[in-house]
């Protein structure tokens, strides 16, 4: 499966169940990348794909039922125990560190990732949002 998560500077996901990952243009982003892959996402994530031109599968168990190719937005999710199952990862991240108290608890390097690509855009609410790619 490919994963996709919205990270501030210190590794932030969540805050007080508030999200991190609203930005327009990375919802657009996301969306432009699927590739006609499936993408599966919680049910707390359905509002931020409500007015795109996808209609995700949400479900609870989202990352268990996902197959090989298939894209899974991640917002308040741990992804230790799919480590395995994951091909590739996008991280969407800012400049910005926000308060926090659920975090990605990945180590990419010590998974066997690799950055392969890192592009940088102006989104609606922030001025610089960075994509990078990992692959195994």
């Amino acid at each position: 499966m490919r994963v996709i998560v919205c990270l501030d500077e210190r590794g932030g996901m969540l805050f007080n169940h508030r999200r991190q990952s609203r930005d327009r243009a990375v919802i657009a982003d996301v969306v432009a990348s699927l590739d006609g892959a499936d993408l599966r996402i919680a049910p707390y994530s359905a509002t931020l794909f409500a007015n795109s031109d996808v209609e995700p599968l949400a479900s609870e168990d989202f990352l268990s039922v996902a197959k090989a190719g298939d894209v899974c937005f991640v917002e308040d999710r741990s992804l230790s125990e799919y480590v395995d199952s994951i091909e590739e990862l996008t991280v969407y991240g800012w400049n910005r560190h926000y308060p926090s108290d659920f975090y990605f608890d990945l180590d990419l390097s010590a998974n066997g990732f690799s950055l392969v690509q890192t592009l940088e855009f102006a989104g609606y609410s922030h001025e610089k949002i960075t994509k990078e790619i990992y692959r195994k």
